[in-house]
């Protein structure tokens, strides 16, 4: 992945330095939850994101976070039931979940290039549900990012 960074950085001409990775723990957040919904399960492709821990799992719920050999990636979530479902007085729960590392700038959005395209940072999506369910749109704006060396000590 590494070796692919550079390249697209250049590309962009940003002047981040690509050896100069950062680390950080991510949180979801904003998911424009009225007060009976709740967040179902949530799918979310990255660029440049190299998955180093998921520090904590929400009760019955399930969390995928890896990448390929390339710098693409995907982190996903789903409750198991309705009631693991996180309403808004528990999203806490996706709060400094996963830490990262980061070898550039966030790409807020997809940057079409002339032989491609680099893709945003983060997209995707969440399905939240209460008497139907509807998809919400998932940006590099739903994602916190707080620079950290590690996983926080877990609470009891």
């Amino acid at each position: 992945m590494r070796a692919l960074l550079p390249i697209a950085i250049l590309a962009l001409g940003a002047a981040a330095p690509v050896d100069n990775p950062r680390t950080y723990l991510v949180s979801l957040s904003n998911f424009g939850l009225e007060p009976a919904e709740r967040v179902e399960s949530f799918s979310i492709t990255t660029w440049g994101v190299e998955f180093k821990a998921v520090c904590h799992i929400p009760g019955g719920w399930r969390i995928k976070a890896g990448n390929s050999a390339s710098p693409d990636g995907e982190l996903e979530g789903e409750g198991s039931e309705g009631v693991t479902w996180l309403g808004q007085g528990h999203l806490n729960e996706l709060h400094n979940f996963v830490l990262i590392t980061l070898y550039g700038p966030v790409q807020r959005h997809d940057l079409p290039l002339k032989d491609g395209l680099v893709p945003a940072t983060f997209k995707g999506h969440a399905t939240v549900t209460f008497e139907r369910d509807r998809r919400v749109r998932l940006t590099f704006a739903n994602v916190v990012l707080t620079p950290a060396t590690g996983c926080p000590a877990p609470t009891s």
